[in-house]
C-alpha cells in the first residue's frame, strides 16, 4: 500500500520557503524604487511596517487573535502596500492604507490563508475609493501610462518612449514603474516555482491578447500592448498575486485556465473603469473565484496519476472446503449450493451440552407431573 501522507514538517518547510521567495521577489522592485525615489521611498517602507507590526502586536496581546506579530508575511504585506502606492503619497495614507489591509482584511479571520481577498490589493481599492487624487498623483512632470490610455493618448512610434516605459522613466507607483525588473522577477518564479508561474504567464498572454484585438490607441498593436502591460499594477499583480499557493487553484489545467480567465477580467474591467488603474479592482474579483476552477473535469494525464497513485490491496480468495460425501451423493449441485449448505455453523459443544441439559429438565418435569396424581390430564376427554 502506497503511503500518500505528507509529514508536517516538510509542509512547512515548503511555505517557508514560498515565503523566502516572495521576500527577494520584492527586494527587486524595492531596490528600484529607493533607486528612483531615495530615502522617500524606505520612509513609506518603514512607516508601513511599523503600522502593520503595531497592529498585529495590539490584537495578538489585547484581542487574541492567532495571527504572530513576528510572521514575515507581514514584511511582505507592508511592503506591497507601500509600492502600489506613488512615492508623493503622504504619510498618513501610507498608515492608513496599510491598517485597512492588515485589520479589515487579514485579522478577522485569523491569519493570511483564510483571508478571501489579497489585502494588498484590497488596500489601494479603499486608498483609490477614498482618495483618488492623491493614489494617482505619480508625479507633476507628465501623465502615467494608465492615464494616456484612459483618454486614447499614445507613446507614439518612437523607440526611446518604449525604452523609458520598459525602464521605470514614466511616472507610476513606487514599485510598478520597472517592468523590466518585474520581468526578472517573473523568470526568478518561472525557475524557482514553475507550476506557480502558469498562473502569470496565462494571464499575461491574454492581457496581450485583448490589448492586440481591441486597442485603445491609434499608433499600432505593438504599442498598445506595450502600453497596456506597462501601463500601473497589472504585471505586479499578476506576479506577486496570482503566483502565490494560497491564492491559486492547485491543479496545473485550473492555474492555466484561471490565468486566462482573469487576464480578460482585468482588461474587461479596465476598458469599463473611469479610474486611471483599476487592476486591483479586478485582482479582487479574480482571486474571489479562484476555487471555482479546481472543478473542472480531470484530464486523461491527471487520470492515470491518480490511478498510479492509488493503493493496492491484494485479496486473498476465501476457500470453502466441501466434504467428498456431498460432491458423491449429489454430483449435480451446483458449486454455489453445495457451499451454501456447507457454510452453516457447526454446532458447538457448549450448545450440544446446554440441549442436552434442557432436554433432561423437560423429561423430568414431565415424568413429576405424572407421578403425581392430578385431577386434570392433559388431552383427556370430558368424562376424565
Amino acid at each position: 500500500m502506497t503511503d500518500t501522507n505528507i509529514p508536517q514538517n516538510s509542509i512547512d518547510e515548503a511555505k517557508r520557503s514560498v515565503t523566502l521567495d516572495y521576500i527577494l521577489m520584492l527586494c527587486v522592485p524595492l531596490a528600484v524604487a529607493v533607486f528612483n525615489h531615495g530615502l522617500t521611498a524606505m520612509f513609506n517602507c518603514t512607516f508601513s511596517f511599523l503600522t502593520c507590526y503595531l497592529l498585529v502586536k495590539l490584537s495578538k496581546n489585547f484581542l487574541k487573535t492567532e495571527f504572530p506579530p513576528k510572521a514575515p508575511q507581514i514584511f511582505i504585506i507592508a511592503v506591497s502596500v507601500s509600492l502600489l502606492l506613488p512615492a508623493a503619497s503622504p504619510w498618513w495614507m501610507t498608515i492608513l492604507t496599510s491598517a485597512f489591509a492588515i485589520g479589515v482584511c487579514v485579522l478577522p479571520f485569523g491569519n493570511l490563508e483564510n483571508a478571501p481577498f489579497v489585502p494588498s490589493a484590497a488596500a489601494i481599492c479603499f486608498a483609490s475609493l477614498c482618495w483618488n487624487d492623491v493614489v494617482y498623483n505619480y508625479s507633476d512632470v507628465g501623465d502615467s501610462l494608465g492615464k494616456m490610455l484612459l483618454f486614447g493618448n499614445s507613446i507614439g512610434k518612437n523607440l526611446v518612449a518604449v525604452t523609458e516605459a520598459l525602464v521605470g522613466s514614466v511616472p507610476s507607483a513606487m514599485g510598478t514603474g520597472c517592468i523590466l525588473a518585474l520581468i526578472g522577477v517573473l523568470i526568478f518564479v518561472i525557475i524557482r516555482r514553475p507550476k506557480d508561474s502558469i498562473a502569470p504567464i496565462c494571464f499575461i498572454l491574454s492581457a496581450g491578447i485583448i490589448s492586440a484585438l481591441f486597442p485603445r490607441v491609434s499608433t499600432g498593436i505593438a504599442i498598445s500592448v506595450v502600453m497596456e502591460l506597462s501601463s500601473g499594477m497589472l504585471l505586479f499583480g499578476a506576479v506577486f498575486f496570482l503566483s502565490a499557493p494560497t491564492i491559486a487553484p492547485k491543479r496545473p489545467l485550473s492555474k492555466a485556465v484561471w490565468g486566462f480567465v482573469g487576464g480578460i477580467i482585468c482588461m474587461l474591467v479596465k476598458y469599463v473603469s473611469p479610474l486611471e488603474d483599476s487592476t486591483c479592482f479586478s485582482f479582487l474579483i479574480i482571486c474571489a473565484i479562484s476555487d471555482y476552477f479546481d472543478n473542472l473535469p480531470l484530464t486523461l494525464n491527471e487520470k492515470r496519476r491518480i490511478k498510479a497513485q492509488e493503493p493496492y490491496i491484494e485479496i486473498e480468495p476465501v476457500a470453502s472446503v466441501v466434504p467428498e460425501k456431498i460432491l458423491e451423493e449429489i454430483p449435480d449441485m451446483t458449486i454455489r449450493e453445495i457451499i451454501e449448505q456447507t457454510d452453516e455453523p457447526e454446532e458447538t459443544e457448549e450448545q450440544s451440552s446446554y440441549e442436552s441439559e434442557s432436554l433432561e429438565a423437560v423429561v423430568s418435569e414431565e415424568n413429576t407431573l405424572t407421578d403425581s396424581k392430578a385431577p386434570f390430564v392433559m388431552g383427556g376427554g370430558d368424562d376424565e
